[in-house]
């Protein structure tokens, strides 16, 4: 990967800055209004672009159940992938951006204690430390004495928190709005009519069209090869007055404070029942990573127990580019858990593409072309 992100220049504007659409050809619809829709219309809008968002008021979007973790170190051979280093400190000026556009607070910075699970992932960790590329990333080792219920210690994991999705996707729904450039409804694919240079839906004209559906792609008809992987994970949102640590727990399932004694609580993962409801034992299997956390486990009180679907790709990079015989349509779509690090940087080369035509990438285009 490659680029540089100048936030003078960035596609987040302030909302003072934009005026409503004028009465004439769209230059791109976007179908979606999760995390991706979002930050990419904001993009396309600094820009000057003429945009039009089309939502089914969030109810197929992931990004509203999603606890919105940046994490650049995963899985238990703690691994950081090539694009952390530049798109994880692009997120964190681009939300920190938001948060001064919008007026309310986005990114909140925790500490994460990585417990091992296994002497596996602790003799991967020691590998790391020897490494200076992950260096930014490991703080203070955690022994039994920090941590007496993991018998295998773990350590502090730094430049990790979460975003609050919630509130941005709210935000930006708001400014679009404003701007006349939001419209709730469900995408009806048949409706879609492909003209000459250009695309109609319904009583709306554009250049493009840019889907932003996450999992629901796969109902798509023109990108019926877009190789999605998604898996479903449950969340339960917990209510506890007990003196918690104010930290994130990561020990294959996490716990993330949010304040005033709220916690979520994740994530399972399934990539059969997409559809299905959170049963008994699904909730029972996150419920014992308390016990295995706290002895003796502290009060608490389940508030809400909820089902997301994780846009994944099944080579764990984002889905972004065109049509190959279609370059009216795109997509923009397949990032997964690791949404709130990767796509502000992405969305800055998905709108270069559609704006100055320069193309992605190696690697991003959905084809892998």
């Amino acid at each position: 990967m490659q680029g540089q992100y100048d936030i003078a220049s960035s596609g987040f504007p302030p909302l003072s800055r934009l005026k409503p659409l004028p009465d004439t050809i769209l230059d791109t619809l976007i179908v979606g209004q999760g995390l991706a829709g979002s930050l990419l219309a904001w993009a396309l809008l600094g820009r000057g672009q003429r945009v039009m968002v089309l939502d089914d008021g969030h109810r197929s979007a992931a990004s509203v159940v999603a606890a919105g973790l940046l994490n650049p170190i995963t899985g238990q051979r703690l691994v950081k992938g090539p694009e952390v280093d530049l798109c994880l400190p692009v997120a964190q000026r681009c939300y920190r951006a938001l948060e001064r556009q919008l007026a309310r607070p986005l990114l909140h910075a925790l500490p994460m204690w990585r417990l091992f699970q296994n002497e596996r992932e602790r003799q991967a960790w020691e590998k790391r430390c020897g490494d200076p590329a992950y260096a930014p990333y490991l703080g203070e080792p955690l022994g039994a004495m920090d941590y007496p219920h993991s018998a295998l210690g773990g350590f502090v994991q730094t430049q990790t928190g979460y975003l609050d999705t919630n509130a941005l996707l709210d935000g930006i729904r708001a400014g679009l709005q404003q701007l006349g450039a939001y419209r709730q409804c469900a995408f009806d694919y048949a409706q879609l009519e492909l003209q000459q240079g250009q695309i109609a839906y319904q009583d709306l004209q554009a250049r493009r069209l840019i889907f932003c559906e996450g999992w629901r792609a796969l109902a798509n008809p023109w990108f019926t090869e877009l190789p999605l992987a998604p898996a479903r994970g449950c969340i339960l949102t917990l209510h506890s007055e007990a003196p918690l640590p104010q930290v994130i727990l990561n020990q294959g399932r996490w716990l993330l404070p949010r304040g005033q004694g709220e916690y979520r609580l994740g994530a399972s993962y399934d990539r059969e029942g997409l559809e299905a409801e959170p049963g008994e034992a699904e909730i029972a299997s996150l419920l014992e990573q308390l016990e295995l956390w706290f002895a003796p486990l502290p009060a608490y009180r389940i508030h809400a127990v909820q089902n997301g679907v994780r846009p994944n790709s099944r080579d764990r990079q984002p889905l972004l580019g065109l049509h190959p015989e279609h370059p009216a349509l795109g997509v923009f779509n397949g990032f997964g858990s690791r949404g709130a690090m990767l796509i502000p940087w992405h969305a800055e080369r998905m709108a270069e593409l559609l704006c100055e035509g320069r193309p992605l990438p190696t690697g991003l285009d959905w084809r892998r072309a």
